[in-house]
């Protein structure tokens, strides 16, 4: 397989780091990207020790600057973009939607669905100009359409990523630019511990047994969406971790344990 050039908004940590280190493992060109400097330049580091063919840009996906900085630096380090992965986002409080402040709510918006669409918006033209590339957007709870008491207002987020991501992968319908989905399902990351979760005892508990149930390691996750990424041609390819034949085996386990 030939050398790809991935970026990847919100890798620093968590699933954006995971999948960042199995690139970079199979022998890719990766740039990653925090709202931190430091942060950013510490995961550079990281990484570098896996391989030299990583850079770092930092900067908030809900400003327009970041993801026209992010082509640049690619562009002028690696050449081309072949991989867009938006992956930024920020998890809510833990609390009732009439619950969270005027800031909260404009901040995730602005991360997880404007930052998301302008991020898209940038990079297509460019991979237009070029003639190729994917970008793949990634799931969340919610996009399914399921509800969860506390988590009104991430779970709209992910609904609407979800139905972007659909309708823009048939306006680039035959223009050489794949658009598609990852779900990944449950991740084991410091995502699944929101803020104000630990203020309720019961509500701790109840997320605990669902978490012991579903949640699988960021490794195993990354390696799936990884390979099937890169092997990917469809318009509209929703790569999916948690099946529903996982998800049963999941459950059976559970019962036996």
């Amino acid at each position: 397989m030939s050398k790809k050039t991935i970026v990847i908004t919100g890798s620093t940590r968590g699933l954006g780091a995971g999948l960042a280190k199995e690139f970079l493992m199979l022998g890719h060109n990766v740039v990653i990207n925090g709202r931190s400097e430091e942060k950013t330049n510490q995961a550079v580091a990281e990484f570098q020790k896996l391989s030299p063919s990583v850079i770092g840009v930092a900067g908030s996906v809900s400003i327009e600057e970041t993801h026209h900085k992010l082509i640049r630096q690619s562009t002028a380090s690696f050449g081309h973009i072949d991989v867009w992965i938006n992956n930024a986002g920020i998890p809510q409080t833990f609390k009732e939607f009439r619950e969270i402040g005027t800031d909260e709510i404009h901040g995730i918006i602005n991360t997880n669905i404007a930052g998301l669409l302008m991020g898209t918006k940038i990079v297509v033209n460019h991979m237009l100009e070029q003639g190729y590339g994917k970008i793949f957007n990634v799931e969340g709870f919610g996009s399914d359409g399921r509800t969860m008491n506390k988590l009104t207002l991430y779970g709209t987020t992910k609904r609407a990523v979800n139905y972007f991501t659909k309708s823009f992968s048939k306006e680039m319908k035959n223009t050489g630019v794949q658009v598609g989905i990852l779900s990944p399902g449950m991740v084991r990351t410091d995502f699944l511990d929101p803020p104000g979760l630990s203020d309720s005892p019961e509500d701790m508990k109840r997320f605990e047994k669902v978490y012991d149930i579903l949640a699988e390691e960021v490794d195993v996750v990354s390696k799936f969406l990884v390979r099937r990424i890169l092997q990917s041609t469809g318009n509209y390819d929703r790569i999916e971790y948690l099946t529903k034949s996982r998800l049963a085996v999941k459950m059976l386990k559970m019962l036996f344990r």
